[in-house]
């Protein structure tokens, strides 16, 4: 079989197209042809050359059809959850991202974000993909939603936990402007009975504190604050600064959300 290790490579790229798979691992090829690691070498080193198919992390690797070979990667949800299975991780597309399939596209993230369970992910960050793993040590699942891709499917988290997610991460993402600008495109696709039961099952208290206090002061999205507020009644908040970051020598939440104000939020639109 060694003479004709590109032929059967050609052949099992092919195979996984047609299945709607546009990865594969080391592991599962040398383990179908029997190859050693240096064959495997020897055999993907073509590949790569011909852009045929893209490393995206160690043994991991995508197949590029021939309309994103100049790109030599592909869109982001033609991977991602055979990434995480192949990383052994639960996950969601979360943040800016997850804005992004709902619409809230005013700002085209330079970075993709995926919230995952476990331990810690290192980032990749090359010149064709740019992906933030960002650890949560639980979530709802009712929260989830599964979004359709050319691939398959995606794990991704509903509008309301990515507004939770986009002031619990503010300091991923750039800063309470830029969350504050991308929650006044969401806000659209939030209704207020659906938020009101994803904030009882959100359990940072005043993470839900300051998206009340944005949604209310700053974007006068009243109906939507009534709700976080209502969930908020039967807890027990306590006077919070709107930025962990800044110093303050006020004191005072002047605001029923018991948040300090101490900077001042600009939606950039």
């Amino acid at each position: 079989m060694a003479d004709n290790h590109y032929e059967y490579l050609d052949s099992f790229l092919d195979r996984q197209r047609s299945r709607g798979r546009f990865t594969f691992t080391a592991d599962e090829v040398k383990k179908e042809f029997e190859l050693s690691e240096n064959a495997f070498k020897k055999t993907t080193q073509r590949l790569l050359e011909q852009n045929k198919i893209s490393r995206l992390r160690n043994k991991f690797y995508l197949i590029i059809p021939p309309e994103y070979s100049t790109r030599q990667t592909l869109p982001f949800g033609y991977f991602i959850d055979d990434l995480m299975t192949f990383l052994d991780r639960e996950y969601y597309v979360g943040l800016l991202t997850a804005a992004m399939y709902h619409g809230a596209a005013h700002q085209q993230p330079q970075q993709q974000f995926i919230v995952h369970d476990s331990s810690y992910i290192r980032p990749i960050d090359n010149r064709r993909q740019s992906i933030v793993f960002c650890l949560k040590k639980e979530w709802n699942k009712k929260d989830i939603q599964e979004q359709k891709t050319d691939a398959g499917f995606i794990n991704i988290s509903s509008p309301e936990l990515t507004a939770f997610d986009l002031l619990f991460y503010v300091d991923r993402i750039g800063g309470f402007n830029r969350a504050a600008t991308v929650l006044s495109e969401l806000e659209s696709n939030i209704e207020s009975s659906d938020l009101f039961k994803a904030a009882q099952r959100f359990n940072q208290t005043t993470t839900l504190q300051r998206l009340g206090y944005i949604f209310d002061e700053v974007l006068s999205k009243v109906k939507l604050a009534d709700a976080i507020y209502e969930a908020l009644d039967v807890r027990t908040c306590y006077p919070t600064k709107l930025s962990t970051s800044e110093e303050s020598d006020n004191q005072r939440a002047p605001n029923r959300w018991k948040v300090i104000p101490n900077i001042e939020i600009e939606v950039e639109l």
